[in-house]
């Protein structure tokens, strides 16, 4: 038994094994990569705003402008002035999570 086990892969890295080989596969048959092998990450229109978000905050452009470019202007020009600050703060939470991640925060989302 405990050959087996050291020879053997845990289910899910057989799992992932098995998938790269189909994705392999795939590629080989059809010249090009399916994209049913590679899922939209969850987080990635959070991730597109927080990056969109540190762009404008590296150029030096205001939070009201990057609202804009985040959310447009209608949206921006309804909201901007709530007094419960709700699209402030999600604009200063996308700086902060970039400023973040620029600043080594990224390794967390590669592990």
């Amino acid at each position: 038994m405990r050959l087996a086990s050291s020879v053997l892969w845990s289910p899910e890295e057989l799992k992932q094994r098995l998938n790269a080989l189909e994705c392999l596969n795939s590629l080989c048959w059809t010249g090009r990569l399916q994209s049913g092998f590679f899922p939209t990450e969850p987080r990635s229109s959070r991730l597109r705003r927080v990056l969109h978000a540190l762009d404008g905050f590296t150029a030096g452009v205001s939070h009201r402008e990057i609202g804009l470019a985040l959310f447009g202007r209608a949206r921006v020009e309804q909201d901007w002035a709530d007094p419960g600050d709700h699209l402030r703060d999600t604009v200063r939470r996308a700086v902060r999570r970039g400023r973040s991640l620029m600043n080594g925060g990224y390794k967390r989302l590669l592990l």
